[in-house]
């Protein structure tokens, strides 16, 4: 799916990997049903650019910090963070909310299509003479050279989220005095739009490490570092403030909206913000009382659809007990994940089957329930098994597992203040403690220790959102590979290695026969099902709250943002 890192409230993130997202909150509620998806796959109040007003504002909230503009380092990789600053960065193909594609015009000449030399995919683009960043340089084929470089995985100290795809790439070369680009890949490569389709990094920002790993914290600085119909104005450290505005050298139609401000606003008081008209969008995730709120709301409307995003419990595999398969199989058998979905859902107006799949969602072509495939699913008596085959012994006095003994007890991580990850962890603890496991908490400051408990490997069991895109094979390697010498991706939190799906991703990568590259695919997600690297809980709503005179902007289905931000306005 696509690329990683977390935020602490729902969001939304187009590019090559997959996003993840902290705070899926929830009460329970009223109400009920099912989202209903559009034809086109999303809900965004759809409008003319002529029927739309010449300016007005929007602010946008962002739960966490903003440390970094680089989305494509591991700190960066945030959803809100990634939505926030699209504004910033035109893409260079856009996606429609049936995850369908189509070039962009202002940055490209021609429509690129690959071609096979012998055995080797060779995709060719020509860049729009006009295209330039925001301080009016022109964007070439040394930016999209320079960018294969940093990303492609080979400097391996470039803190990356992902090198998936770019690390497929044979070559990168430019001609026409850099007018066009020719990326070589070293064989069929065919989710080659995942890579491209964001448009390259400019060559100055991922000169080295130290620019790419910390050279994007200043964003007045690095403004010229992006390409889009808005440029930055300023940025507040102290209230973490991004201001936007409208770029003057941006060469396609002017933006309607004159400005775009991104802000810090604490999970928790999201709803209170979006309620009192200080935010204009609000990602609502699972919250069944947000949701009552934000559809009660003045001159506001909630916007739904359904997209490859879901919940999950991610589990440290290098925790010592939970180095034994048995021991995590035993986790998966013992969680009530339908019980889990339907409280995190309640009051919701979304179907609350668990989802038993990590790289399919639940409606997209390719999804097989594994838990009734594989014999993995809720077993009170099946997980004690597995944890006698891992040689524990019951003691009746304590009711917990033990071992030499020592009693089996795990931490979950606590995002405090994220009232579903709270209800989760309780809900786990006695869920596990029927088979014998003592979970304990360990809590987590979603200010100052999100997301940095997943590169710590502060937990042994923590819950947070995927944010998917719509190439559900394309980043495999992101979240469960391993490189050769045993080493987890970056984004790998479970440190879990399997040779097989390693294996599996290398061909993946390169199988063009669509029936062929999703039975490997099917493969690979059995084997990661069965290893219990994650365990997936339920699909994640798109409900998102927007003042209701703004169109073109609100739940985007499998498009992960706005067709383009130009088009984002207040209708007329």
């Amino acid at each position: 799916m696509k690329k990683l890192i977390p935020v602490v409230a729902g969001a939304l993130a187009l590019g090559l990997a997959l996003t993840a997202c902290g705070n899926d909150d929830t009460n329970d509620g009223p109400g009920g049903g099912t989202i209903t998806v559009p034809a086109d796959g999303w809900d965004i109040n759809p409008k003319a650019y002529e029927d739309l007003k010449d300016g007005g504002t929007i602010t946008i909230p962002i739960a966490s910090n903003i440390t970094t503009l680089n989305t494509y380092n591991t700190v960066g990789n945030d959803a809100e963070l990634t939505f926030g600053l699209g504004p910033l960065t035109e893409p260079w193909w856009f996606t429609d909310g049936t995850g369908q594609f189509t070039w962009n015009p202002l940055y490209l000449t021609e429509e690129p299509k690959p071609v096979m030399e012998g055995t080797q995919m060779v995709v060719t683009m020509h860049i729009n003479p006009k295209a330039v960043w925001a301080d009016g340089t022109k964007i070439t084929a040394e930016d999209w050279i320079a960018t294969w470089l940093a990303l492609n995985g080979e400097q391996k100290d470039y803190d990356l989220a992902s090198s998936d795809g770019w690390d497929q790439v044979e070559s990168v070369t430019s001609s026409d005095d850099g007018a066009t680009v020719t990326i070589k890949f070293q064989a069929a490569y065919p989710d080659w739009l995942a890579i491209t389709s964001g448009g390259p990094m400019r060559a100055e920002s991922v000169k080295d490490a130290e620019t790419f790993n910390d050279g994007w914290g200043d964003p007045t600085t690095i403004k010229g570092w992006f390409s889009g119909p808005f440029t930055i104005e300023s940025f507040d450290k102290p209230t973490s403030t991004l201001t936007m505005v409208r770029n003057t050298n941006w060469w396609g139609n002017t933006a309607k909206l004159e400005k775009i401000i991104l802000k810090y606003v604490a999970a928790d008081q999201m709803a209170t913000a979006f309620a009192n008209g200080e935010i204009d969008y609000y990602d609502i995730g699972n919250n069944a009382s947000y949701y009552a709120q934000a559809k009660a709301a003045a001159n506001s409307t909630v916007r739904e659809s359904r997209g490859p995003n879901y919940r999950h419990f991610t589990i440290n595999a290098q925790t010592p007990a939970l180095q034994d398969i048995n021991v995590r199989q035993a986790v998966l058998m013992g969680l009530d994940r339908e019980a889990i979905a339907a409280a995190d859902l309640a009051g919701l107006p979304v179907d609350t089957a668990p989802m038993s799949n990590n790289l399919f969602v639940m409606g997209q072509h390719g999804y097989i329930d594994l838990g009734e495939q594989t014999g993995l699913k809720y077993d009170v008596e099946g997980a004690k098994a597995k944890l006698e085959a891992a040689g524990y012994i019951m003691n009746t006095t304590t009711g917990f597992y033990e071992k030499d003994g020592e009693p089996l007890t795990l931490f979950f991580a606590v995002l405090t203040g994220v009232k579903t990850s709270e209800d989760e962890a309780l809900m786990a603890q006695n869920d596990l403690k029927e088979i014998g496991i003592d979970l304990q908490f360990r809590q987590i400051n979603t200010t100052t220790d999100w997301p940095g408990v997943l590169y710590d490997h502060n937990f042994d069991i923590v819950a947070f959102s995927w944010i998917g895109t719509p190439f559900p094979l394309n980043n495999i390697g992101q979240i469960y590979g391993c490189d050769a010498d045993g080493t987890p991706s970056d984004s790998n939190f479970a440190q879990l290695c399997n040779p097989k799906v390693d294996a599996l991703k290398k061909q993946i990568d390169t199988e063009i026969d669509a029936d062929k590259r999703l039975e490997l695919g099917q493969q690979a997600a059995e084997e990661i099902w069965s290893e219990v690297h994650t365990i997936p809980l339920w699909q994640r709503p798109q409900l998102i709250g927007v003042r209701d005179t703004l169109a073109n902007i609100g739940a985007w289905g499998m498009a992960r943002a706005p067709y383009t931000w130009v088009n984002v306005g207040y209708v007329a």
